[in-house]
């Protein structure tokens, strides 16, 4: 009974901080960053915005787990594969939030391009489902998304971001509605081996959320992260290491009222595009 008053609790929480479960950022590096994630161009931009697949060079495919407050069934899983090609990067995506009786999931197709240095655009088209146990009908519906980077410098680059701007509905009854995300924000080499980056969130179901993070690059393949992000208030750290082909991230997110949520993620560098 205690335990079944606490999962009803905590969903109430997540539902009351993240509006919708997916709509988290994805990959331990970001999440050890306060999930910023907007001005990213690393593998996982296939789930936090598009438009950074635009500069990955490698055909790829990896894997996340996170652990929300040490109870299963709030579990987070991500996997996807990115492929580059003359025509521009392709990515295609898996998400799944919950267990057997309650369950969100989103299968996405993504491409980006790179318009100069100044111009990486991205566009994903998403399918969503939703489960409440096998007594209920499952919930369908589909949306995208919509993301821009720019390097203003070899330093400093911009990122914009946009998840269902067309507010789509889930369940016309109830004119219950995926809510529209907007996220704005920078990152910051300050030297080669630090970066720092901001962003801002909005999500048309909760309040803003302001992101703050920095890595730091201590040996050639070894990253420490730290992070803090405002609704929930939370502190995260991580570390990441590259072992040849593959890149191991873990990240923790501590709450004051929830607890530590763990967060693992690996990218496996399968083979260098021959573009």
């Amino acid at each position: 009974m205690r335990r079944s008053l606490l999962l009803i609790g905590v969903i109430l929480f997540c539902n009351h901080c993240f509006s919708w479960d997916l709509s988290g950022v994805a990959g331990a590096r970001s999440n050890a960053m306060g999930n910023c994630s907007v001005s990213f161009n690393d593998f996982w931009s296939i789930l936090n915005n598009p438009a950074g697949m635009a500069d990955y060079r490698l055909f790829g495919a990896g894997l996340t787990y996170e652990n929300r407050f040490f109870m299963k069934e709030l579990s987070f899983y991500n996997a996807a594969v990115v492929t580059p090609m003359k025509i521009g990067t392709f990515g295609v995506s898996y998400s799944r939030f919950g267990f057997e009786n309650f369950n969100e999931n989103k299968l996405g197709l993504g491409y980006a391009r790179s318009f100069g240095p100044y111009l990486k655009m991205g566009l994903k088209l998403d399918y969503l489902w939703f489960k409440f146990s096998d007594d209920y009908e499952k919930r369908r519906t589909a949306t995208f998304e919509l993301g821009i980077q720019s390097d203003i410098t070899n330093d400093l680059r911009i990122g914009v971001y946009i998840f269902n701007p067309i507010n789509v509905k889930l369940q016309t009854i109830h004119n219950e509605r995926i809510p529209i995300i907007f996220r704005f924000g920078l990152s910051y080499y300050v030297t080669k081996d630090f970066l720092a980056t901001t962003e801002v969130e909005y999500n048309s179901d909760s309040n803003l959320d302001y992101r703050f993070g920095l890595e730091y690059n201590t040996l050639k393949e070894f990253y420490i992260r730290v992070g803090v992000h405002t609704n929930p208030a939370s502190a995260c750290f991580g570390v990441g290491y590259t072992l040849n082909r593959v890149v191991i991230d873990v990240s923790a997110t501590m709450n004051q009222y929830t607890g530590v949520s763990f967060q693992s993620s690996l990218i496996f560098k399968i083979k260098e595009a021959g573009l």
